[in-house]
């Protein structure tokens, strides 16, 4: 009987289960709330078995449905992928990369980085989203990425997922925000605790967070924080207004900045996250990917504002003792 299931219904029945309703499933796949249920009714009589039990106005999947599902989740992605491939074999030349990165790299290192992909594969396509890493590396491992540009903190890193590798092409340094007219202003560097009196924007909770606490720590003071975001760009922002002074990632700098502030690198104080390519081990990953990770290494080196260069991390491929290709990496400031 299973060799009869339409995929099509395979869709629709992920997406009820995912959205909770049948009405929020059809608005979310732009199909009437009915042809939703009758998809579902040709799908419990293809398999023979009930997959929703429907009580009133809610709705709770049965056992039988909990087996599809997983084994539709698998079948659905593999199908996908085979698609893809199918058609990157028939354009050997474009294709696109899905590609997630944290917000701060999309408005900093990643146009650029686009922009010489594109010179060197005109035909291929960059589909681009933001993320940060706790939503990225899932999408990714989901198959809804084939590339996620992510940033993690040493100090903080969680143990990594066997099913993704990472690249790390970089080490962003942070910065302090001060506005124009302050004393450290002119500075070459400035200590964190000769701001220990300055009213302080932070990130939310978050690992950014737990890295600017820590460093406080280290410099002897409790921050005073008067205000919080997670977006650099709004944190930027209220420093150009004079709500306070703020730590930020090293790229920012290469955003349009405000006349209003400067950026000036920390001294006796590293806060460092390292930024990384991270792709799958396993399953199909488009032809242009590597050449977009390769385009990435080529181009941080040329990506810094005076004074304030990253740590670049040029890749060496070489051949190891069993014939593999090895992946070695040096840090190199630019």
């Amino acid at each position: 009987m299973f060799a009869s299931v339409d995929t099509t219904r395979l869709a629709v029945f992920r997406q009820v289960v995912t959205c909770g309703s049948f009405t929020a499933a059809a608005t979310a796949l732009g199909i009437s709330q009915p042809a939703v249920s009758q998809h579902i009714a040709r799908l419990e009589q293809e398999v023979g078995m009930q997959l929703l039990d429907r009580a009133g106005r809610g709705m709770r999947i049965t056992y039988p449905g909990k087996v599809l599902l997983h084994h539709t989740e698998g079948l659905l992605n593999h199908l996908r992928e085979a698609t893809r491939e199918l058609s990157a074999l028939a354009q050997p030349d474009g294709g696109e990369v899905r590609m997630v990165t944290f917000p701060s790299a999309a408005a900093t290192i990643v146009p650029p980085v686009v922009a010489a992909f594109r010179q060197a594969l005109p035909k291929a396509k960059v589909l681009l989203s933001e993320a940060d890493p706790a939503v990225a590396l899932p999408r990714l491992l989901a198959g809804d990425a084939d590339l996620a540009l992510v940033y993690d903190y040493p100090s903080f890193s969680e143990p990594r997922d066997p099913r993704l590798r990472w690249e790390v092409v970089a080490d962003d340094r942070m910065a302090v925000v001060l506005p124009a007219g302050h004393p450290f202003a002119a500075a070459t560097a400035v200590p964190l605790a000769a701001l220990a009196g300055e009213h302080w924007i932070a990130p939310n909770p978050c690992p950014c967070l737990d890295a600017f606490l820590s460093a406080c720590r280290g410099a002897r003071f409790s921050p005073d924080i008067v205000s919080m975001s997670n977006d650099y760009a709004a944190m930027i922002g209220l420093v150009s207004a004079r709500v306070g002074v703020a730590v930020v990632p090293r790229i920012m700098a290469l955003a349009a900045l405000p006349a209003a502030v400067v950026l000036r690198p920390l001294c006796e104080a590293r806060i460092s996250r390292n930024i990384a390519a991270v792709t799958r081990t396993a399953g199909y990953q488009p032809p242009a990917t590597q050449r977009l990770v390769a385009t990435l290494h080529e181009q941080l080196p040329g990506l810094a504002a005076p004074g304030l260069h990253l740590d670049v991390r040029s890749t060496v491929r070489t051949a190891n003792h069993s014939g593999c290709d090895a992946v070695i990496t040096c840090t190199t400031p630019t």
